[in-house]
């Protein structure tokens, strides 16, 4: 058995290398080649920490650049999705020329996070600082574990 196990364990690290290296490419050709695909790159994803703190789940997610007002955050039993979205538009005048340079800029961060367990949505807290969505979910009570006794 142990044979089996280990041929199991080094055929999982060698599809993992695989898959890491496929995600390495795609993530090299988007560098390379942004200034092709401009659309691709108003979509940011961004990074996230879980925590599991016994009676609720905390989710750290960077937005930086964003105000609390341009994010918007869903919360269901098992899923929270985030999403900022802003525009602007600058035009600056040279008072030599007699041209505009108008700069337009729209960036969106999307997120959906599956959670490790079933929440209670309408509990949900969120706040933000720092450039830090903070999300505080209570857990449902429905996964606790609870031991039982064998009745006779």
């Amino acid at each position: 058995m142990e044979d089996w196990e280990k041929l199991l364990s080094e055929l999982a690290e060698m599809i993992a290398k695989i898959q890491r290296d496929i995600d390495q490419s795609f993530k090299d050709f988007w560098v390379r080649n942004y200034k092709y695909f401009p659309e691709k790159f108003s979509v940011i994803e961004p990074l996230y920490d879980i925590e599991d703190r016994g009676d609720r789940i905390v989710i750290y997610m960077d937005a930086p650049g964003f105000s609390k007002n341009e994010i918007k955050i869903r919360v269901t039993e098992d899923t929270v999705e985030i999403i900022a979205e802003k525009s602007k538009e600058r035009i600056e005048e040279e008072k030599n020329r007699k041209y505009y340079v108008k700069q337009r800029l729209y960036q969106r961060l999307y997120k959906k996070i599956q959670l490790p367990c079933k929440v209670r949505p309408e509990q949900a807290k969120a706040r933000f600082k720092d450039g830090v969505v903070i999300i505080e979910i209570p857990k449902s009570g429905a996964e606790k574990e609870v031991e039982i006794n064998i009745e006779e």
